[in-house]
């Protein structure tokens, strides 16, 4: 399995600053060897706001022995030097590998200015 990809996993944690709790992400692994793969790209709309989809699948050494969670935050900068930010879903661990379903969000610029 190709492994030319590097993996960061941030994890959700929320801390209390003036009685109010405040989301940060706090980093569990670094430098995971891993191979990011493209499932499918769409778009949707909302409120007149269009979205690019994506799904992705991460895929990582059993050898890793690491444990993501569904929601973590996942950075993967590839071999071409490019990074995404992509939540876990599902996570399927089989005999010799490890392979998390993930999502990622954009919100679709336009061209179109409201004067």
């Amino acid at each position: 399995m190709f492994k030319n990809d590097l993996l960061t996993v941030k994890r959700e944690i929320y801390e209390i600053q003036d009685n109010l709790a405040v989301k940060n992400f706090e980093t569990i692994y670094e430098n995971i060897p891993c191979h990011l793969s493209v499932n499918l790209n769409n778009t949707s709309k909302f409120q007149n706001v269009s979205f690019l989809n994506s799904e992705f699948m991460i895929y990582l050494s059993f050898d890793e022995n690491i444990q993501i969670k569904e929601n973590d935050q996942l950075k993967v900068k590839t071999s071409k030097n490019e990074n995404y930010t992509l939540y876990a879903g599902a996570i399927k661990i089989y005999n010799f590998s490890i392979q998390i379903k993930c999502r990622q969000e954009k919100i679709i610029e336009s061209d179109f200015n409201v004067n």
